[in-house]
């Protein structure tokens, strides 16, 4: 569902926010769906079950604090089904690849900004 987002970013540049809006919609509803299933259910074709570290990113690039309340919330129930992150060790990483998409320092510096709204927040960190 983001792979046009993760090679705009791998190319330096920022997808087009409303289609990204559009697109994160969907995902977080698809993925609200799946993980209220059992584990045993849950599909891994990404138009299915959309990869949590790409609608963490496409919530990064939207600074959407209610998007991004509910995404720590899939974290937590994908977590607590034994992948054997926690929820700061899954942030830490997802972070790290984010950043990693940068193709240049410039870039990986407005990716940066992308994170800072979610760790310095109107109330403080919201990890």
């Amino acid at each position: 569902m983001f792979s046009e987002m993760v090679h705009d970013l791998e190319h330096g540049i920022f997808p087009d926010l409303g289609l990204l809006r559009g697109r994160c919609h969907a995902a977080v509803t698809k993925k609200l769906a799946l993980v209220r299933l059992p584990p045993a259910y849950w599909e891994s074709d990404p138009k299915r079950n959309p990869d949590t570290r790409h609608l963490l990113w496409a919530i990064l690039l939207l600074h959407d604090l209610d998007l991004f309340e509910v995404i720590k919330g899939i974290i937590l129930m994908e977590e607590a089904e034994g992948k054997g992150l926690s929820a700061e060790d899954f942030w830490t990483n997802s972070v790290e690849e984010f950043l990693a998409l940068a193709p240049d320092l410039h870039f990986k510096a407005l990716l940066q900004e992308q994170v800072a709204w979610v760790e310095k927040g109107p109330e403080g960190s919201h990890k």
